[in-house]
């Protein structure tokens, strides 16, 4: 490891931080850490922690194993002797950073249609693709599928098909196909719905007004119709749903004084993924959501009623429909966990697309978007296997592979290991670099042991996050006050 430009990674799992001093470190608690000092092997305060001169800094953790060794032999140097860092100088600390455990974001993609999309006598053709590593896993190949409204016929003198049906139509059919259906769903578009649990405050100052924005929610993009009295709103009728509300939501009402709120009750938001617009002479519009079942007429109850005359100047209709990337992979336990198992890193990508009667893309005859699907930073799943392969360098037996594992590890106390980590949850990391100078090496290279100990916090124990952070920054405090000016990297 001396001789390559990388370093051996540690790893600690954090659920608290003794930051006052004088703790030794055989009263740690299981995933308690501290900031140890080698002259008296007790904790430093945090903050305030001074090294004395010719001492050594050490991160040490209270180990997860509940008994010292097999068979319960308190000898010295057990299963429960203490997690400990390599001696760290200050001075040769090289960097200090941290890694926020991002959210995963599902991919979705939208397809909307104009009012004067798809003439009677004519084929609508939708196609999704699924890319990505989970379909090449199921597959071995990406997939695709194409919907199409050819089963939809038009009324004697209709000229153009209403595009909410046959979006509807286009959705279904691809929800129906059986390589497409593991790995997209139709989304929740949780837009503002107009219902009469909704609370109304009428705020001053407004005037009639369409397509009024408003703000404030879980969500984005929500317009309203206002209809005022004396300037103080009378009611609101929803022009754009937006997406990603939530009941209880309170919007403001831009424009006025902006003091008109309107409170959304649980009918308020919506449920299903498409979303028609209509639009009047005067240009203004109402936005409703209906789901793929009711917008094809198929549902029991809230069947949108399709127009005949979608491009009618008074009421011109429009609309959208979106999906979710939503493939769920298969997960073993922890009493059948294996390192080997798969887990996956990226997620399934969808794209939506219009095509023209010869099968060719369409530009013209509609809108297509997307949004690319983000996994979550720091895993649960990578978290377990790194501290796994950190216990197995300190000799810390860990069985897979065989019929009687699981018995294995229940003997060996493997799963107490795997009882400190939530495989479903997301974790900050943090990283503290040093290295250890080799002035007098036999080789002739002048050369430095490199390390690196990632410290990671379930990122729901906002208090751990507190107290790691202000861990991390003490070490760069002692850095600076050794002459190693170093700086607090990204994440905190």
């Amino acid at each position: 490891m001396a001789y390559f430009n990388n370093a051996f990674y540690k790893t600690f799992v954090a659920s608290s931080v003794d930051a006052v001093a004088g703790t030794s470190t055989i009263a740690l608690a299981a995933g308690e850490i501290g900031l140890v000092e080698d002259k008296t092997w007790q904790t430093m305060a945090i903050p305030g922690a001074v090294i004395p001169p010719s001492s050594l800094a050490y991160l040490v953790q209270g180990s997860f194993y509940t008994k010292d060794t097999i068979g319960n032999n308190p000898g010295n140097g057990g299963y429960k002797e203490s997690v400990k860092s390599k001696g760290i100088n200050p001075k040769f600390i090289s960097r200090v950073w941290a890694v926020e455990a991002n959210a995963p974001v599902q991919a979705t993609a939208t397809l909307g249609l104009g009012s004067s999309c798809v003439p009677c006598g004519t084929t609508q053709f939708m196609r999704m693709d699924v890319k990505g590593s989970p379909a090449l896993r199921f597959l071995n190949h990406n997939a695709y599928a194409i919907g199409d409204s050819a089963a939809i016929c038009c009324a004697e003198g209709q000229e153009f098909l209403d595009p909410a049906l046959v979006l509807a139509t286009e959705a279904y059919m691809i929800l129906g196909d059986p390589l497409i259906k593991p790995f997209v769903a139709e989304k929740d578009v949780d837009g503002v719905q107009d219902d009469a649990g909704n609370v109304l405050a009428g705020g001053t100052g407004y005037v009639n007004a369409s397509n009024v924005a408003a703000t404030g929610g879980s969500g984005s993009g929500a317009s309203f119709n206002v209809v005022q009295a004396a300037g103080v709103i009378t009611s609101l009728v929803v022009s754009a749903p937006g997406i990603g509300y939530k009941a209880g939501d309170v919007l403001t009402i831009t424009g006025g004084n902006a003091d008109a709120t309107i409170t959304l009750a649980a009918g308020g938001v919506s449920t299903g993924g498409v979303v028609v617009s209509v639009t009047d002479a005067a240009g203004e519009v109402v936005g409703t959501v209906y789901t793929i079942a009711q917008a094809k007429g198929t549902a029991a109850s809230g069947n949108y009623t399709p127009s005949l005359t979608p491009n009618a100047a008074g009421a011109k209709v429009s609309a959208t429909v979106t999906w979710v990337g939503a493939y769920v992979d298969t997960k073993f336990g922890n009493c059948s966990f294996d390192t080997r198992d798969h887990y996956d890193a990226e997620p399934v990508e969808i794209i939506a697309s219009i095509l023209d009667e010869t099968g060719n893309p369409c530009n013209d005859c509609g809108d297509a978007s997307r949004t690319p699907g983000q996994m979550q930073q720091t895993q649960g799943e990578e978290v377990i296997r790194a501290l796994i392969l950190s216990e197995r360098y300190r000799q810390s037996p860990y069985n897979q592979g065989n019929a009687d594992s699981a018995r294995i590890r229940e003997i060996e106390m493997s799963d107490e290991l795997l009882a400190a980590v939530d495989r479903s949850a997301v974790y900050k990391a943090y990283y503290v670099q040093h290295t250890v100078p080799r002035y007098n090496n036999p080789s002739g290279v002048f050369d430095n042991d490199q390390y690196v100990y990632q410290i990671f916090v379930k990122d729901t124990d906002a208090a751990a996050k507190v107290a790691m952070d202000a861990l991390a920054l003490q070490l760069v405090t002692l850095a600076n006050a050794a002459g190693n000016n170093i700086q607090v990297e990204t994440g905190f």
